[in-house]
């Protein structure tokens, strides 16, 4: 899985600039979140972002489109393919806002994720729910999907 669980340098790594800060998108502080910016394409196009960590990994990553247009088949399939292979990611019933990702070795899953992208709004989120020994995050989709 690329970004998601990796640390800040591999996340670095992966988008080949340093991160800049980045306001907290889940408001857990107090349980160690902090968050990092990534700015990708121009002022008129790419991305904006933001990567959350606990413990120094990366647990939730939310992509942002720089630009008001709607996203297409290609913004979320570009977004997805960012975190793994696109053939891991499965969506049901086919048009709903939410997604899940699996990796398997053999027929064990070694790496989840789960997210949503919402057609209203310019921007995707996906997160690791759950890391054994780690705190547990929880999403508020409503209010994750109104920060700016």
């Amino acid at each position: 899985m690329n970004i998601l669980l990796k640390s800040l340098r591999e996340v670095e790594a992966h988008f080949k600039k340093k991160a800049t800060m980045a306001s907290n998108l889940l408001d857990m502080v107090g349980q160690g979140e902090k968050a990092h910016g990534f700015l990708t394409g121009t002022m008129d196009d790419g991305w904006d972002v933001t990567v959350g960590f606990f413990n120094d990994k990366a647990r939730y990553v939310r992509f942002k489109k720089r630009t008001a247009t709607k996203w297409t088949e290609g913004d979320l399939r570009a977004v997805l393919m960012q975190i793994g292979p696109y053939s891991n990611w499965s969506r049901s019933p086919a048009d709903s806002d939410y997604f899940d990702y699996a990796e398997k070795q053999g027929d064990d899953v070694i790496a989840s994720a789960t997210g949503w992208q919402t057609p209203a709004r310019t921007r995707a989120f996906i997160y690791v729910p759950v890391v054994p020994g780690e705190i547990g995050i929880m999403p508020d989709k409503t209010a994750v999907d109104q920060k700016p």
